[in-house]
């Protein structure tokens, strides 16, 4: 089914308080037709102590793959705002290739300490660990290089702003 649309995808990745909530809304505000995908909303979804955690995170994905299939053959743009894409996104790019769209994957980041002030000042101190531990591995992995976009010391307005000039940048392609 190689069918044409008008319909894109943005993914907007990175660790815990960089933005992407935020950026979500302000992005999806801004399009007449969006359908924004939590990816944690769909991880949290799957419950119970019998689901091993490969299969939870095939199952999710596979939930994502499904909502963003729904989108697109409906001539709806994704947003997808989930913190860690890693090997999934090769997985996920390959089933959504078929549908010939356009696939923008952005990792925002931020420096350190303004990644730990901005989860201080929203009470989520307990995600700074792993949001350092995330910004290390998405700064450490070269595919990631001409993915990333630094927020530090930026209103969200002018992150959305900045994006939009150089969108095609974050073009995602594996070919």
């Amino acid at each position: 089914m190689n069918k044409s649309t008008n319909s894109s995808i943005y993914i907007l990745s990175g660790p815990y308080g960089v933005g992407k909530s935020t950026l979500t809304k302000v992005l999806a505000a801004d399009m007449e037709k969006v359908s924004v995908i939590e990816g944690d909303i769909i991880k949290n979804m799957l419950l119970g102590k019998e689901i091993p955690p490969l299969e939870k995170k095939q199952l999710m994905w596979k939930n994502i793959l499904s909502l963003t299939q729904n989108s697109i053959e409906n001539n709806i743009n994704v947003i997808i705002d989930y913190a860690n894409f890693g090997e999934s996104l090769q997985w996920f790019y390959q089933q959504i290739f078929e549908l010939n769209v356009k696939i923008y994957y952005v990792i925002l980041r931020a420096n350190r300490d303004t990644l730990i002030n901005r989860l201080n000042k929203r009470g989520d101190d307990y995600l700074i660990e792993g949001s350092l531990y995330l910004l290390d591995q998405f700064e450490k992995e070269l595919a990631n290089k001409n993915h990333l976009y630094d927020t530090t010391n930026k209103q969200p307005v002018e992150i959305i702003n900045d994006l939009k000039s150089i969108m095609e940048q974050f073009v995602l392609n594996f070919a």
